[in-house]
């Protein structure tokens, strides 16, 4: 019973939220994401991410990412993969190495601090579907750059990080 009101404080709460943030101009995920930041364990700890709930989310997840899809114009995908690749792998190098250098600040290990600049890599394609879908832009030529970059950042991260695993797996 504990989980059907933590699933509706968390519905009421989100929908107030991303209502009010699209009433002020923001994408209804802005919001929706505070409101896990503050209900969550960073700040009031009322909401933990049990198995049940971590379950919804992947559901949620999915549907959003399915939908996404099911309304993206793969020809328009494929008209700008260029310039998506282009942006994708600066959203790579770019937070590879500034956040590198930065950690390297810290006095960690050039190793280190290329993991921890491969982590920062990573994007969120699911909340870029949704401001672009939120927006009417999915379809558009910013759009279709936009979430073409978003899809091989996240392909680029995932093999960058493998690597990264396994270099330090050999380090240990």
């Amino acid at each position: 019973m504990a989980f059907i009101g933590t699933l509706t404080l968390l519905l009421i709460t989100t929908l107030l939220a991303g209502h009010l943030g699209q009433r002020v101009g923001l994408p209804a995920v802005v919001p929706q994401l505070l409101v896990g930041v503050v209900l969550g364990p960073a700040m009031l700890g009322w909401v933990h991410a049990d198995t049940n709930l971590t379950t919804f989310a992947d559901i949620g997840v999915v549907i959003l990412m399915f939908l996404g899809g099911m309304e993206s114009d793969i020809d328009l995908l494929k008209r700008y993969l260029r310039p998506a690749l282009i942006v994708a792998c600066a959203g790579v190098i770019m937070p590879v190495v500034l956040v590198g250098l930065a950690s390297r600040g810290f006095g960690v290990s050039w190793t280190e601090a290329a993991f921890i600049g491969v982590i920062f890599s990573a994007t969120s394609v699911s909340i870029s579907v949704a401001v672009l879908k939120e927006f009417h832009y999915l379809n558009t030529r910013e759009g279709a750059t936009i979430l073409g970059a978003a899809v091989a950042d996240d392909i680029i991260g995932v093999i960058l990080l493998s690597v990264m695993i396994a270099i330090l797996a050999v380090r240990a």
